[in-house]
């Protein structure tokens, strides 16, 4: 029995697709990934301090800085002051 020519589907076929990417130019405006890590490493990181000095500005005592200060005063003897 012969064999019909066409036994392979894709023979002879080609296609081809694109995706239509939106433009990240607005996103990059002119910088590189790496720069863009960099600066958004940064902003955490200046998140981080503010979020700590916040912390810092609601407490009402500072118990571990009044202790270093009063050992200071004493073994220096300046208790009275």
């Amino acid at each position: 029995m012969a064999q019909s020519p066409n036994t392979d589907p894709f023979n002879g076929y080609t296609t081809s697709w694109t995706q239509p990417y939106a433009s990240f130019d607005e996103f990059f405006r002119g910088k590189t990934c790496e720069e863009i890590y960099n600066d958004q490493s940064v902003e955490r990181e200046l998140d981080r301090l503010e979020a700590v000095d916040k912390l810092v500005e609601s407490q009402l005592t500072y118990d571990l800085a009044d202790a270093i200060i009063n050992k200071v005063k004493q073994t220096r003897g300046l208790e009275n002051d």
